[in-house]
């Protein structure tokens, strides 16, 4: 008991110390997420010792757990922050970056932890599969604030918070087609996959999440028509919508995380526009708080022993997978999406991994009982955290200075 109420009060310092400072961080080579994660490797074991994971019973699963609700709340805000009208406009790079772009940064992914570590195939697969979507909490940190809304144009920020928020559960796809295999065998995990977990999990996910999404704002509509909605009960319909949709996915055994960008996408559909601009800044400000000690509890866990066993190989493919996985993608894929030189070196480079690879490979570790999966991609995490946290100012600045200033 003592242990969680120091973890609280450490994550609550975190958010407020970083909450006061929020103006002076986006001017400075330091993101948010960064420094939450040295928090929480200053305050753990390696550090201070005021957090102790193995003090927490299952520590690894309450990360994930954590980071599954942080996902839910995540791509809900990404959801609130799409202008739906311009999706249609923006089909074509959209559809390329979860299509091909993200098949390709599993295949990327795949075959450097195959180089690097001499994994069976599968399990290359599923590591890949685990550190292929882009996140929407590090992109946010990216997309969002003063900075970016006067130096990036909007719809550069649309195509790259979309993409985190869709791919983060289309993702679910692509890490139980090789877990299902592995836990299965080769021919019932493939039968499984076709005939429960596309239908299941992922089609019901997407009907689900609209279907909830839809139902909300209708609701919403007509109890503003009569009177009965305050200000204060319109603040939280998105925190609760998140929630209702992670609990229904999970009831049905479905993809929670997918069935809330739905949900959120639904509702921006139909929802007035002013009152889901109130909401999406609750939703904000709600997500930093589930966000920030997320990335504490990280910093605590991370596996510096284990790291140090696995030596140069892991910092090798940790590097390779920034360097190659995304800028390689958008390499094969600017020319069909038809984008500018400098849209495409700015996507190639913030394709950042975060809570969604944090999830998915606690979810692998936990299923096939493989500590390796969260201790390869608990590194690549703790570097796109850092490389993309110290540069995300100084790429905004440069990308403007590239071109002409977005209107």
């Amino acid at each position: 008991m003592h242990q969680l109420y120091v973890t609280m009060a450490i994550a609550a310092l975190t958010v407020i110390g970083l909450g006061l400072a929020s103006g002076v961080l986006e001017r400075l080579p330091l993101s948010s997420p960064l420094l939450a994660l040295g928090v929480g490797v200053a305050a753990g074991p390696v550090g201070a010792a005021l957090l102790t994971p193995e003090a927490w019973g299952e520590p690894h699963l309450i990360l994930r757990e954590a980071a599954r609700v942080t996902l839910g709340i995540s791509v809900m805000g990404v959801a609130l922050r799409i202008p739906v009208g311009d999706l249609r406009r923006l089909a074509r790079p959209l559809l390329l970056l979860l299509g091909p772009g993200l098949l390709l940064m599993w295949a990327v992914s795949a075959g450097l932890a195959w180089l690097a570590f001499g994994l069976a195939p599968l399990m290359a697969l599923l590591l890949g599969a685990t550190l292929a979507p882009t996140d929407p909490v590090v992109a946010a940190s990216i997309v969002t604030g003063a900075l970016a809304e006067e130096k990036l144009p909007r719809d550069s920020r649309t195509i790259l918070s979309t993409e985190s928020g869709a791919n983060d559960g289309l993702a679910y796809l692509l890490v139980l087609l090789p877990l299902l295999m592995l836990s299965e065998g080769y021919a019932a995990g493939l039968r499984q996959f076709f005939t429960y977990t596309l239908p299941v999990g992922v089609l019901l996910a997407v009907a689900l999440g609209a279907g909830l999404g839809a139902l909300t704002a209708l609701g919403l509509r007509f109890g503003e028509r009569h009177g009965w909605v305050t200000q204060s009960s319109i603040l939280g319909v998105t925190v609760a919508l998140s929630l209702l949709a992670l609990a229904a996915a999970h009831a049905v055994q479905s993809d929670g995380i997918l069935a809330a960008f739905a949900a959120g996408i639904a509702f921006n559909a139909l929802v007035d526009r002013q009152a889901e601009m109130e909401d999406e800044n609750v939703q904000e400000a709600i997500a930093k708080l589930f966000t920030l000690p997320v990335f504490v509890l990280t910093g605590a866990m991370l596996p510096w022993g284990e790291w140090a066993e696995a030596g140069w190989p892991l910092v090798g493919f940790a590097l390779s997978v920034l360097l190659l996985r995304r800028p390689l993608t958008l390499l094969l894929l600017a020319p069909l999406m038809r984008i500018k030189r400098r849209d495409a070196v700015f996507f190639g480079w913030f394709g950042p991994i975060g809570v969604a690879a944090i999830y998915y490979a606690l979810h692998a570790r936990e299923e096939l009982h493989k500590p390796q999966l969260w201790v390869f991609a608990s590194a690549v995490v703790a570097l796109s955290v850092l490389l993309h946290g110290v540069s995300a100012s100084w790429g905004v600045y440069r990308y403007a200075r590239s071109g002409d200033e977005p209107g």
